[in-house]
């Protein structure tokens, strides 16, 4: 019960944590005008599925912990299968969009002249509706063969099935598929860092307006990669924990720290790296937070006036 107990914070902290800063990611981006570009796009439609992945975790996995634990109501845990294929299908979003990303980075990189008809702002929203429908499809497949994600209380992580059957599917489905698509993730994060590299040696300083805004731009472009990079090596790090190293482990808190934490981390960590390189998603939180304390200065101090008026009516 002690180990639920600690198992159950750990989770409600880290899951609440990737609420605040994916619903903040959301919320920013519809708010910013200048993130209605391909790359805003993406980067929004990866958040959602960070945000509701970690709304997931922190309203329906962590109560069901506690109330199977301490209050012996399994009413949600025996409906953890369904739970189980919402996060599998944001998992789904987040990987591919992962992809989409590092592809809109490659093609910036490589083909600067044709990247705005490439990933233009119709042909954008038209890739996030198929990887949101192909997320939606493919996870309903293995739902619908009884291959669901269930949460298995003695080991506190979500697994499928032990039959031979969906252990194949869960290799190939899930193992193999996600596999496949961080080594792409990462082979076209590396080209795409080393042609920035190669470009930056060619570009010679300049004091003209021009190469100043040029400048500035290609500053903007390079936080997008870092940010992209940054994300991918986290995803990369939390498949290799999760798929490599746990089914080598013993030990129950090793375990946990490799599969659930790690699962719940990488949402978390996303949008929290969104928020630091992007630099219009930390001033409108900057300005959020500034509007915020002026008005509560405000409604403390109230407006001298009204209270000359105020006073007079009395």
């Amino acid at each position: 019960m002690e180990d639920a107990t600690i198992i159950a914070f750990i989770l409600a902290v880290i899951s609440f944590l990737g609420v605040v800063f994916n619903w903040t990611v959301v919320i920013a981006n519809r708010q910013i005008t200048t993130s209605k570009h391909s790359f805003g796009i993406l980067t929004a439609n990866q958040a959602l599925g960070d945000a509701l992945y970690s709304t997931i975790f922190l309203f329906y996995v962590c109560p069901m912990i506690y109330l199977n634990t301490y209050r012996k109501n399994e009413i949600l845990l025996n409906h953890s299968m369904y739970a189980g294929y919402w996060l599998l299908v944001c998992y789904d979003l987040f990987t591919q969009s992962h992809f989409l990303i590092s592809c809109n980075r490659f093609c910036a990189v490589f083909y600067p002249v044709k990247y705005s008809s490439i990933f233009s702002v119709t042909n954008t929203y038209r890739l996030a509706s198929v990887i949101n429908i192909t997320s939606l499809s493919l996870t309903f497949v293995d739902f619908y063969v009884g291959c669901s994600l269930n949460w298995y209380s003695e080991l506190f992580l979500f697994n499928f099935p032990s039959t031979t059957f969906c252990q194949i599917v869960a290799f190939y489905a899930d193992f193999c598929k996600y596999f496949v698509f961080i080594l792409l993730v990462i082979i076209i994060d590396v080209a795409t860092v080393f042609r920035v590299h190669q470009l930056r040696n060619r570009i010679q300083s300049s004091t003209t307006i021009s190469d100043k805004k040029a400048a500035a731009q290609r500053a903007r472009e390079m936080s997008f990669l870092k940010q992209t990079c940054v994300q991918g090596g986290i995803f990369t790090c939390e498949l290799i924990t999760y798929f490599i190293l746990s089914p080598m482990i013993e030990n129950a808190w090793i375990l946990f720290f490799c599969t659930s934490f790690a699962w719940v981390s990488v949402h978390s960590l996303d949008g929290f790296v969104t928020l630091m390189f992007n630099q219009d998603m930390r001033k409108f939180v900057k300005n959020v937070i500034v509007r915020r304390g002026k008005y509560e200065d405000t409604s403390r101090t109230g407006n001298p006036t009204d209270r000359v008026s105020k006073t007079s009516n009395f």
